[in-house]
């Protein structure tokens, strides 16, 4: 790693901006970590712990960067400091891939994980010589694994979670660049000015990639599609408007159905004293969904009560309402005037 002589201005800039990044990775570590115990599940596969565990990582890569580069200049404990902070980002990187090789559609047989861990060992074994080949590597591994992820993600979410997806693609790419350019490559190659640049982007670059990642859902919420059972639009008198059925249920009367909901519905409000509808409600082993606009009530039964359903469910009130507000006003029981919705409710779930 470069050596920054004592007393001079770029290394206290230097100092600083490492430090920094070690403080933002250690703090939005233990937020996520902290959210994630919070959930029932304690998956290991929820995107909010793998997250942590990838902050966790660097917060030891750039901890062992700061020995080497400030105390520890001398050999061999600078070696070994610049491997450990090599080897703790490319086990969390590893852990991530794990995580994310299990969800995505690609049947890309644990190549990620295996390559991470098969770096790990080039890391211990190789000379130091060899360092910046093996970062080189491993940085083209990671921005393959995690942008395949996240282009997984962001095309099965919507509303407030795909946000939060675009998020932390923007703070993935400013971290990413950020830490190509706090390399002692980079250093060797341009000096010092792109070398603190680069460390101020991985401060900015984690925060972003923090904050998106505390919105985001669980991995397991991206089998979203498994978990949707039937979908109702009920005028604000109880009448259906429109409805449609993912999976095969029971034979209930559609019609009978959508007027109960709706029944429940002003019960709720009447025993409450609440203007506003219901948000979500558990019976037995499926869940009611709602959302509700000025002329109807949107409601998804579903299995489980993901975040994404609930965005989407937003989503498709917002759409649905522009589409046929007008018709909903007037509506006199004709569900012939809604038969375009089925692509619309095709283009959202």
């Amino acid at each position: 790693m470069q050596v920054f002589p004592p007393g001079e201005i770029i290394r206290d800039l230097s100092f600083f901006l490492m430090s920094g990044v070690v403080f933002n990775s250690l703090l939005l570590s233990a937020i996520l970590y902290r959210e994630w115990h919070k959930t029932k599940l304690h998956a290991i596969t929820d995107i909010q712990f793998a997250w942590a565990t990838f902050l966790l990582g660097m917060v030891f890569n750039r901890a062992a960067f700061i020995l080497a580069d400030f105390f520890y200049i001398a050999e061999p404990w600078n070696t070994f400091f610049t491997k450990i902070g090599y080897s703790g980002l490319i086990l969390a990187l590893t852990a991530f891939f794990f995580a994310m090789e299990l969800l995505i559609p690609n049947n890309t047989r644990h190549v990620f994980f295996v390559t991470g861990l098969a770096h790990v060992c080039l890391v211990v074994i190789f000379p130091r010589d060899w360092l910046n080949a093996i970062a080189v590597s491993i940085g083209l591994i990671t921005f393959v694994g995690v942008m395949l992820f996240l282009n997984f993600a962001i095309k099965n979410t919507s509303g407030e979670v795909r946000t939060s997806i675009r998020t932390i693609i923007i703070g993935f790419l400013l971290g990413y660049f950020g830490f190509i350019f706090a390399s002692e490559m980079s250093y060797n190659s341009f000096g010092f000015g792109p070398y603190l640049a680069g460390e101020a982007s991985l401060v900015i670059g984690l925060v972003i990639f923090g904050l998106g990642s505390f919105y985001s859902p669980a991995l397991e919420e991206l089998d979203w599609k498994d978990q949707i059972v039937e979908l109702y639009f009920i005028q604000e008198g109880g009448l259906l408007v429109y409805h449609y059925e993912f999976e095969r249920t029971s034979d209930l009367d559609q019609v009978l159905t959508a007027a109960g909901i709706a029944g429940i519905q002003s019960l709720f409000q009447e025993i409450t004293k609440s203007d506003s509808g219901l948000n979500v409600v558990s019976v037995g082993q499926f869940e009611i969904l709602f959302s509700h606009s000025k002329t109807f009530t949107s409601v998804l039964i579903a299995k489980a009560p993901y975040r994404i359903l609930l965005g989407k469910l937003d989503d498709i009130t917002q759409k649905f309402e522009i589409m046929f507000a007008n018709i909903i006003r007037n509506f006199e029981g004709s569900l012939s005037e809604f038969s375009s919705a089925r692509e619309l409710v095709n283009s959202i779930f």
